[in-house]
C-alpha cells in the first residue's frame, strides 16, 4: 500500500475532526463533551443502556462512559435505575431536559453538515456519502480483525486447512458427491498444492488455530494468462470481520504484480455473502465456463479484469 495514500487519509482525517471540534472535546454551543453528546444521542433511540452498553456502543471503556453519563445526570440529562433484572446493577434513561438537549444538538450539527453539502453538487455529495460510509465500514472491520492474521499457507496447516474446508461444506451443504471442490485430492495437502510459482494459498489465524483461507493459482485448462481464485473456506468465528475481503484484494495483488491478466472464479447460489463481496469488489458473471475446473456443478462464474 502506498504510504503517502495513507499519510493524506489520515490529513483528511485530522481535518474532519478539527471541524467537527472533535479535538476541543466540544460537541455543541451548549458545552457537551463528545462522549457526552454520543452518549444521549445513543440513549435517545432506546428505553435505556446499561454504563457498559453505553462504553460498548461508543468504543470507549467503562470508566470514562461513567464519568460521561455522570455529568449528564449532574445537568438532568439522564437518570439512573435499579435494573429490574438485577438490583444491584443500575440503567441509564433520557430525561426529558436530555430529549430537548438531543434536539439541540442534532440542529447545531445538521446545521454544519448541511452548509458543507451545500457547497457540493449532487455527484459529489454523493460521493462524501459513499466514502464516508466505506472508510467508517473499513475502520470498523480493522478493529473486528484485531487477533487475527492472514499469512501464507505451511505443510503443518495441511490438516487443519482440511478440517475447515469440510466444515464449512457441511455447513453449506456442498457435498463432494455432488462434484464440489471439497472432494478435489488437493484438500488434504493444500501447502503442496500451491507451491507451483503463480500460486498462493493464505491461512486465516486466530489464537494459534487456523480459522479460514483462500488461495489463486493458474486456471487448470487455462492459457496462462487466467488465474483462478479457489478454495475461500472460512469458518463462524471469521465472518462479519472483513477477513475475507482483506484475503481477496491479498490474492488479486498477488495475481496482478505476477502478470494474470484476470481473475476468474466459480461459486454458487448457496454462498450469498461471497457473491455480494466478489460483485462489490468488481467481478463481473460470466455466461461461459473458463479452462477446466472441474466444478461444473458451480452454476455461477465471475471474472476480474485487471485494468
Amino acid at each position: 500500500m502506498d504510504n503517502d495514500q495513507v499519510r493524506q487519509v489520515r490529513q483528511y482525517s485530522r481535518s474532519l475532526a478539527r471541524e467537527w471540534k472533535l479535538v476541543a472535546n466540544r460537541a455543541c454551543s451548549e458545552g457537551l463533551s463528545v462522549s457526552e453528546a454520543h452518549s444521549l444521542i445513543e440513549l435517545s433511540t432506546v428505553e435505556s443502556f446499561s454504563v457498559q452498553e453505553v462504553a460498548d456502543l461508543l468504543l470507549i471503556d467503562k470508566s470514562n462512559a461513567s464519568r460521561a453519563l455522570k455529568a449528564l445526570g449532574n445537568q438532568g440529562f439522564v437518570e439512573f435505575r435499579a435494573s429490574n433484572a438485577d438490583r444491584r446493577a443500575k440503567k441509564v434513561f433520557i430525561t426529558d431536559a436530555g430529549r430537548k438537549q438531543v434536539t439541540q444538538v442534532h440542529a447545531e450539527a445538521d446545521e454544519q453538515v448541511g452548509c458543507a453539502l451545500g457547497m457540493l453538487g449532487v455527484r459529489e455529495r454523493e460521493i462524501v456519502e459513499l466514502g464516508l460510509q466505506t472508510y467508517a465500514k473499513a475502520l470498523r472491520y480493522c478493529r473486528l480483525q484485531e487477533g487475527f492474521s492472514i499469512r501464507p499457507i505451511v505443510a503443518e496447516d495441511d490438516p487443519a486447512v482440511a478440517r475447515v474446508i469440510r466444515l464449512v461444506s457441511e455447513e453449506y451443504g456442498l457435498r463432494a458427491e455432488d462434484g464440489y471442490a471439497v472432494g478435489d485430492p488437493s484438500v488434504d495437502h493444500m501447502s503442496s498444492a500451491y507451491a507451483d510459482k503463480g500460486g498462493c494459498y493464505w491461512v486465516v489465524e486466530s489464537k494459534g488455530r487456523v480459522v479460514g483461507g483462500g488461495g489463486v493459482a493458474a486456471l487448470q485448462g487455462g492459457d496462462g494468462h487466467v488465474c483462478e481464485l479457489q478454495k475461500m473456506y472460512y469458518t463462524s468465528e471469521c465472518r462479519g470481520r472483513g477477513l475475507g475481503r482483506k484475503l481477496v484484494l491479498m490474492a488479486l495483488e498477488f495475481a496482478r504484480s505476477f502478470g494474470y491478466e484476470a481473475c476468474y472464479l466459480e461459486t454458487t447460489g448457496e454462498l450469498r455473502e461471497a457473491i455480494s463481496l466478489y460483485e462489490a469488489l468488481g467481478f463481473e458473471r460470466q455466461k461461459d465456463l473458463l479452462g477446466d475446473t472441474g466444478h461444473e456443478v458451480c452454476e455461477l462464474r465471475y471474472l476480474y479484469r485487471f485494468g
